[in-house]
């Protein structure tokens, strides 16, 4: 079996591919830039092959090339610019071309060369303000209310995913990813908004004093545990519903992170703000979203977390031991 995964260059997407190279799935990662050196490395001494294939998701002849090269049956289509407020200002036609219309070229690639399966990544974030009220987020029952550039695009996306599977009965599923962090974090460029644990976790090992604004209560959820979780949607034949959360059920602070980086890192110091403007922690929102339910991907593929909080620090340690710090360069 080959998988494409658009965009697999990002952090996320390079966990996924560990992840599938692992079963001996082989990985086309369609994408503009190539993954960081030491991850080519990774991803080399793992069980199935792995191609790279520098292309744009809006490059309609590329596409279809290299779909029936490489005899791809399945795609993951992760590509997307994730901007901060500054971007999203100065490439706001970019951002919606990328983020929706290279959504749209993918799937149209798909219907014209008879995919099997399509997964959408998808964001947490398309809840928008919704994320801000009640309790637990459900597929079901919240209803999205985006705000921003890429939470509209994203919405927008997923939406006109599920349409083609309407209209042309390809299997799309889409998945909401929660606030992800974890191994291969890095500035690449295209996403501006780095996880507020990896933020931090740059702080410690820099040697510098971390400021947050408050605590940063979420169900955070490790990059590894989002692999997995794709992974088994991949795997499974026949699935209940076109549409997951994929969270950690579990929620925890910044702050407690923290603690745990102040025994790892002994020069490293934390505190909270009373004025946010001194924060040099961004957290993206003025409060924090609300809980994803999992249940729907407990019950259809027998999902479960790996990783907490204490789990993924030591996981996280590890990789960070058994990597050069290239995640801590400044951002470009």
């Amino acid at each position: 079996m080959t998988v494409l995964i658009t965009g697999g260059s990002g952090f996320v997407g390079i966990n996924i591919i560990e992840r599938l190279l692992n079963e001996n799935i082989n990985i086309v990662n369609y994408a503009t830039l190539p993954v960081p050196s030491e991850a080519v490395d990774s991803l080399e001494g793992r069980n199935g092959k792995y191609y790279y294939i520098e292309g744009d998701v809006l490059d309609t002849k590329l596409l279809d090339t290299t779909i029936k090269n490489y005899n791809i049956k399945i795609i993951i289509h992760a590509a997307v610019i994730t901007p901060d407020f500054e971007r999203e200002q100065k490439f706001s036609k970019n951002i919606a071309n990328v983020n929706y219309m290279g959504t749209v070229e993918v799937l149209e690639a798909a219907r014209r060369n008879s995919i099997e399966k399509f997964i959408y990544l998808s964001s947490c974030t398309v809840y928008g303000d919704t994320g801000f009220q009640g309790d637990v987020l459900k597929e079901s029952e919240s209803i999205p209310s985006p705000r921003t550039l890429y939470e509209i695009t994203k919405y927008a996306a997923e939406r006109t995913a599920l349409r083609y599977k309407e209209l042309f009965g390809l299997q799309v599923i889409v998945a909401r990813l929660g606030y992800v962090f974890g191994t291969w974090e890095y500035y690449t460029g295209i996403r501006h908004t780095l996880s507020v644990p990896f933020q931090v976790t740059r702080h410690a090992s820099l040697n510098q004093e971390a400021l947050l604004p408050r605590p940063g209560l979420r169900d955070w959820v490790y990059s590894r545990d989002v692999a997995n979780s794709i992974l088994q949607i991949l795997l499974k034949k026949e699935l209940n519903y076109d549409l997951y959360n994929i969270g950690s059920g579990q929620s925890w602070t910044v702050e407690e992170w923290c603690k745990l980086l102040e025994k790892e890192f002994p020069n490293f110091t934390y505190k909270i703000v009373k004025n946010s403007d001194e924060a040099n922690v961004e957290f993206f929102n003025l409060e924090d979203i609300n809980q994803l339910s999992v249940e729907r991907l407990q019950s259809d593929v027998g999902y479960s977390t790996k990783y907490g909080l204490e789990e993924a620090f030591q996981d996280y340690m590890g990789w960070i031991k058994n990597t050069s710090l290239f995640w801590t360069s400044p951002n470009k």
